[in-house]
């Protein structure tokens, strides 16, 4: 853990992720995926809650949507919410931190909401 905060638990180094992309990390059990995009970074679950695809090999449009690869369905960044089309959950989004290079995601990992 980077810089003594009890509470956050380093994941990644910032550098090593794409400027604009996506970057799957494992958290304990869980997976978890970092969204770089528009200078921003964010972290949403890594598996769609439709039927387990891998987020990481969707892409991100320029509006914010999260497309799954396998059949398409959308998320919204910002909140997490499923697109036009689909009835799912919302992806769970967690809290976020740079700290000396170091991508930092809570411990335990709780979600936002």
């Amino acid at each position: 853990m980077s810089g003594g905060q009890q509470g956050w638990q380093a994941v990644a180094r910032f550098g090593e992720l794409p400027e604009e992309g996506l970057r799957e990390v494992a958290v304990g059990r869980a997976l978890v995926l970092l969204v770089c995009r528009a200078g921003s970074l964010q972290a949403v679950q890594a598996l769609c809650p439709h039927q387990m695809a891998p987020l990481a090999e969707g892409h991100v449009d320029a509006e914010g949507w999260l497309h799954c690869p396998r059949h398409k369905a959308s998320f919204r960044l910002s909140d997490g919410a499923c697109g036009p089309g689909w009835v799912l959950p919302r992806l769970r989004r967690y809290a976020v931190r740079l700290d000396g290079g170091q991508v930092l995601l809570p411990d335990p990992l709780v979600p936002l909401d």
